[in-house]
């Protein structure tokens, strides 16, 4: 019985630690993925986030161009920051729909 007991609370201990080390990636709680929809109907913008401008971010591709995009509350988004590799989902009207990293 005593036994049980020790095995039972070593596999608790070792269960909290693997949740610790989930919780150390605050990056890994949100991802934003588009729809099929947007992969077919949305044209993209990859590269650079270089500025971020209240709702607009600007992001700068590999030719070197600027492109500056805008969010608001109904555009998915991954958690980024200036300098992170991501990829944009606009529409025509420049209005992004998904935003997120690309690794």
């Amino acid at each position: 019985m005593k036994r049980t007991v020790v095995f039972m609370f070593g596999l608790a201990l070792l269960g909290f630690g693997s949740g610790m080390v989930q919780a150390a990636d605050p990056m890994s709680d949100k991802e934003a993925t588009p729809t099929i929809k947007e992969r077919l109907t949305k044209d993209t913008i990859t590269g650079t986030l270089m500025k971020v401008d209240g709702e607009y971010y600007s992001i700068k591709d590999t030719d070197g161009k600027v492109n500056r995009i805008h969010v608001d509350k109904s555009t998915k988004m991954d958690k980024v920051v200036v300098g992170d590799m991501v990829k944009a989902y606009v529409t025509d009207q420049g209005h992004t729909t998904t935003l997120q990293r690309d690794n």
